[in-house]
This record gives C-alpha cells, structure tokens and sequence, in this order.
C-alpha cells in the first residue's frame, strides 16, 4: 500500500532501495579528536541539518589526509543524508558547496539514481515518511535505523517530467523560506541593537537605521 493511500494514474510505486544506494556512516572512531582541523575537510553531522538544509557555518573539520582514508564516506551534488540515530529521518539536500565533504557515523547517505534527487528529498520530508520511519526505527533510550530498513521504504514516483516540475515548485517555495528566514534574522539583529542603544539613552529619532 502507498505511503499516500493512493498512486495516481502513470506514476509507480518502488522501494527507496531501487531508486538509491544507501551507505551508513563511518564508525565512530574513524575519527579522533587529534584528527579535527579549522580548515581541513567538512564533516557533516545531524546537528549540521535544518529545515532540508546543510547549515555550514558550525560544520567539524577533519585533516585532509583523514578525510582520504573516509573517501566512501563522501557526499556530492544531489545526495541525501537522513539520521540514523536519536531523531532518525532528519534529512538535507546536498547542494554543490558542500561536494566532496564527509558524513558522520549517526548518518546515512542515500545517493538517487533513478529519480530526480531534490523530488525524493521532499517526499522523504514528507510527515507519512516521517512517520514511517519513526515506527520502524529500533531501540529505547536512542532510536536507530539501519540502511537495510530504511531501503524498504516505499516511494511513489511521478513520471520523470513531473517528478522535475514538482522539485522546481517546491524549490522555489523553499528559497522563499530562506529569504523569510534571512529577514528575521536581520530583523532580530537590528532590534537588539536598538534595544542596547535606547537603553543607554539614546533616542530612535537619532538613528540612523536601514532595513
């Protein structure tokens, strides 16, 4: 049965297994704490995820002769990673930036090859994916999922044409997202700053404050 009850005329239903090869990380002493380095190789982590996106700002560093030794561990353009432990199904999209960068142990790294990517990354978001995952992932105090299970998972496909205009009209909300996103950061910013400057006396008729 379809995670979404019904499978449109046209489309098909496949397991995520047949259209993605599916890596679990490293272990986890595969890298040590010697091994880090400010401006050596990114290693992606969950903490690294939000909203479908890799944020790099705060992203470990390993040095480049560690990150050869990981080189299956690498991500490229149009990869996946999904969390394999603690809140299992956390995913991002792989984006051109961060090709080449590692993925830790407490991820897993789903490379599409018979479906467009940003497509199956927005119906992995989706919360019957989710919630698909949840219940299968094992474990009490910390949640797993392993590749086996997680290739089980069942995918519906659109014909190929529809799978790349459903990616593009969801990227574009996505950017919307982003910009919203970056305004309310902005905005944060200049309040506390007048915050501090009002609070020491000044006045906002005095300042000079661009939005």
């Amino acid at each position: 049965m379809s995670l979404l009850d019904v499978v449109p005329r046209g489309w098909a239903e496949s397991s995520l297994g047949d259209v993605a090869d599916i890596r679990s990380g490293p272990s986890g002493a595969a890298v040590k704490t010697d091994d880090r380095s400010a401006d050596g190789v990114g290693m992606i982590a969950p903490k690294d995820l939000h909203d479908g996106r890799v944020q790099p700002d705060a992203v470990s560093r390993v040095r480049a002769d560690v990150a050869a030794a990981l080189a299956p561990y690498t991500v490229v353009l149009d990869d996946i990673v999904v969390t394999r432990t603690g809140t299992v199904g956390r995913l991002a999209w792989i984006p051109s930036a961060c090709n080449g960068w590692l993925f830790s142990t407490s991820l897993m790294r789903v490379r599409p090859h018979r479906v467009v990517s940003r497509y199956l990354a927005y119906y992995l978001a989706l919360p019957e994916a989710q919630e698909w995952v949840r219940r299968r992932a094992r474990g009490t105090a910390v949640p797993s999922m392993s590749a086996a299970v997680l290739a089980g998972l069942p995918v519906v496909l659109p014909p190929l044409e529809d799978q790349q205009e459903i990616a593009r009209a969801l990227a574009l909300l996505d950017a919307q997202v982003e910009a919203h996103a970056t305004l309310s950061r902005l905005a944060a910013q200049t309040r506390n700053t007048l915050a501090g400057m009002m609070m020491r006396g000044e006045r906002p008729d005095r300042l000079a404050l661009r939005g």
